[in-house]
């Protein structure tokens, strides 16, 4: 019965945003969100931000939680998705302490 249920997912929806895409999309998503979640801004800033990242890729949030549901039926491939999103979070951490950082640099 177990293994009926896993074999068992939604048909690939219209409109699913490509995975590199997707998981861009994730990344800048979660950055608004963290953001939203450290700054004092109210929400309809973070739902502007929200939008705006949205309408860069050229994506709405429905057609974003549509390819979201439909990725999460895979778990394993998730987790490979949702790992290179972390990977990319942090590069952009690194990135962004190497932009603040004011000592000289050794060549």
């Amino acid at each position: 019965m177990l293994l009926g249920g896993c074999s068992e997912s939604s048909p690939k929806p219209d409109g699913l945003i490509a995975e590199d895409k997707y998981v861009n999309l994730m990344v800048e998503l979660q950055l608004v969100r963290t953001y939203g979640e450290n700054a004092e801004v109210d929400t309809a800033s973070i739902d502007s931000l929200k939008n705006e990242v949205l309408r860069s890729y050229g994506e709405s949030l429905e057609t974003f939680r549509t390819s979201h549901q439909y990725y999460q039926q895979f778990p394993q491939e998730q987790k490979k998705r949702i790992e290179k999103a972390i990977e990319l979070l942090k590069m952009d951490r690194v990135a962004e302490e190497d932009s603040t950082d004011t000592r000289p640099r050794r060549h």
